[in-house]
């Protein structure tokens, strides 16, 4: 009968022990790094879909808004018409307009025409509506957040003629805005982006 092999008293030597520990070190490092970065890409995955769904909301209510385009003048705070369409108006407001289709769940007694209004302020576009048409100096509008981290915001408006202009009415040869202008198309919606660069979208409107 073979004889048992003669096993070591004292276990593993110091050697034995300092190798597996290294190999466990950086076994333990590699799955680390791996974990770390799939956690971070993750991260990385998560804000960009934020992002995202944060860009396809905005354009949503913007895009809403402009298709839907009443030619529907106003009486503002001070009593004067305004135009159903306004620009430049100041305070960081670069457009202001009359759309239609307001929503009514309650099926309250009030009209389905809204006034609505974008400013880009410290980086950040807003959109503004007002709780009525016709306002008085008491009436201030609800403001809500679109977009954050904007570098900047424009607008143009298509006529009839293929002809795009910076306002709306377009001013004529006086410089005062034109009465007999012609009908309205189309108007192009410009915002950028610190992160995504130049957004273009063009809206067909009935206006």
């Amino acid at each position: 009968m073979k004889p048992l092999a003669k096993q070591n008293p004292h276990g593993f030597t110091l050697l034995e022990l300092l190798v597996a520990v290294a190999i466990f070190a950086v076994l333990s490092a590699m799955a680390y790094g791996g974990l770390r970065n799939v956690i971070d890409n993750s991260q990385q995955t998560q804000i960009a879909m934020q992002r995202l769904q944060q860009v396809q909301l905005a354009m949503l209510k913007i895009s809403r808004d402009l298709t839907q385009l009443s030619q529907r003048s106003i009486r503002d705070e001070y009593g004067n018409t305004s135009n159903y369409i306004l620009t430049g108006q100041g305070d960081d407001i670069f457009i202001e307009l009359t759309r239609s289709g307001r929503r009514n769940p309650a099926e309250m007694l009030r009209s389905h025409l809204q006034r609505v209004a974008y400013k880009l302020e410290e980086n950040t576009l807003s959109r503004l509506h007002w709780p009525h048409l016709d306002r008085t100096q008491e009436i201030l509008p609800y403001e809500s957040v679109l977009l954050e981290e904007v570098e900047s915001a424009a607008i143009r408006f298509l006529d009839i003629n293929n002809e795009w202009h910076d306002e709306w009415p377009p001013f004529s040869a006086t410089g005062q805005p034109d009465g007999n202008t012609v009908a309205l198309t189309a108007i192009e919606f410009t915002v950028t982006l610190q992160d995504w660069g130049e957004l273009v979208r063009i809206f067909m409107v009935s206006g």
